[in-house]
């Protein structure tokens, strides 16, 4: 699946506790924004820039979910992106397909599997990039992070996308685009999602796209760090 961008530039960025930027989606997940700052962009502790479940909605996207039916049970798989979703119980729905680039992540996580009104698949996470001159400091959160399944056996939508360009990446908050969890034993979690940084590297908080839990775990995410490597 392929992705538009926009653009928009700024000098710096100041978050500060309990102030939160949310990318705009011009009402589709391929259409995503990149933040430009000539200058620096700071994030205190408390604040973040978020783009949690604002991928694909449960049942769909290119590494969308599935369902499976017998009787009274709805088990669904967990959605892909940068990893496997998970199987549902049993194995009797296979999880989605991973897909995107590791050295270009543009896509959201694709939505967990759901099953009609019975069981309701977690949105995938969105996208977000930024671009950043001087300093990038992340005492807060950046995150892309999958929803969880909802009802007898939804599956957990997968993370989505964070690509982060700084002369300096710097703080101890952290960065996430990991997949949401299935419904307790039935549902499969989903994938994690896509992190690529580049630039000079001094963050030392966490930096996870883990897969969610449920009846099988989704697979992990990428995590690439030119010079640095993947893990």
């Amino acid at each position: 699946a392929g992705s538009t961008s926009s653009f928009v530039s700024f000098v710096n960025l100041f978050l500060n506790s309990n102030s939160w930027l949310i990318p705009a989606y011009n009402y589709s997940p391929e259409s995503t924004m990149t933040f430009i700052f000539t200058g620096n962009a700071t994030i205190q502790s408390g604040g973040g820039i978020v783009a949690d479940l604002a991928g694909y909605v449960g049942g769909q996207g290119p590494g969308a979910g599935r369902s499976y039916t017998s009787g009274t049970t709805y088990p669904c798989s967990g959605g892909a992106h940068g990893g496997y979703g998970g199987s549902s119980l049993g194995n009797l729905a296979t999880g989605g397909i991973p897909y995107d680039s590791m050295t270009a992540p543009g896509n959201p996580g694709s939505g967990g599997g759901t099953y009609a009104s019975y069981s309701q698949g977690g949105a995938g996470g969105g996208v977000i990039r930024l671009t950043v001159t001087g300093t990038l400091e992340v005492d807060g959160i950046i995150s892309a992070n999958g929803g969880s399944g909802s009802g007898l056996g939804g599956g957990g939508g997968a993370g989505g996308s964070i690509w982060l360009g700084a002369g300096t990446l710097s703080g101890a908050g952290s960065v996430a685009a990991n997949g949401g969890n299935g419904v307790d034993t039935s549902g499969g979690g989903g994938g994690g999602g896509m992190i690529y940084i580049s630039g000079k590297n001094s963050f030392s908080g966490p930096i996870t796209a883990y897969g969610g839990g449920g009846a099988n775990w989704g697979g992990a995410g990428t995590v690439l760090i030119p010079g640095t490597g993947q893990f």
